[in-house]
């Protein structure tokens, strides 16, 4: 007898969102891949140049930007896909735990370069707090349907 998921709902819409997301993350990574290539061969409007100058931004904070952007999408892409394939099967949950807790310490890891790069203030925190929504709903999501394989293991039934 299959036991019913209890976080299917959460795994199945926020892996949707976090697939989204992960599609995002490879455009800004191209997006800052086209600029760190006209900034580099000197292509780029004189003008956006300026500005880049002004801003402080260089060919490598865009090369930082790609990275960065590169694992957002990969670490989301992948979370979505297994939260959204297994959001059904219980005996699953574990890898989609651990993709919550990855997906977690990512926000915090982001959040902690911010912060030592900018400072604090009450927009970043707000920033954060957003950022950690969908991870942490991933999380439950996973937590709960971990809790009904492990409640299945025990022979309990919820």
């Amino acid at each position: 007898m299959d036991k019913k998921a209890p976080g299917k709902g959460f795994l199945k819409v926020v892996g949707i969102l976090l697939i989204i997301g992960g599609v995002f993350g490879f455009i800004g990574a191209a997006s800052n891949a086209f600029v760190v290539s006209t900034l580099s061969n000197g292509t780029l409007d004189p003008a956006v140049t300026a500005v880049y100058e002004q801003a402080g931004l260089t060919a490598e904070t865009f090369q930082a930007g790609i990275i960065q952007s590169v694992i957002q999408g990969v670490l989301y892409l992948a979370a979505g896909i297994l939260g959204v394939a297994n959001c059904n099967k219980i005996e699953k949950a574990n890898i989609c735990f651990i993709f919550g807790i990855l997906l977690i310490a990512y926000v915090l890891i982001q959040a902690g370069i911010a912060a030592a790069t900018g400072g604090f203030s009450a927009l970043s925190v707000i920033s954060i707090l957003f950022s950690l929504i969908l991870p942490l709903l991933y999380f439950w999501g996973a937590l709960k349907n971990r809790q009904a394989m492990q409640d299945t293991k025990s022979g309990t039934s919820l």
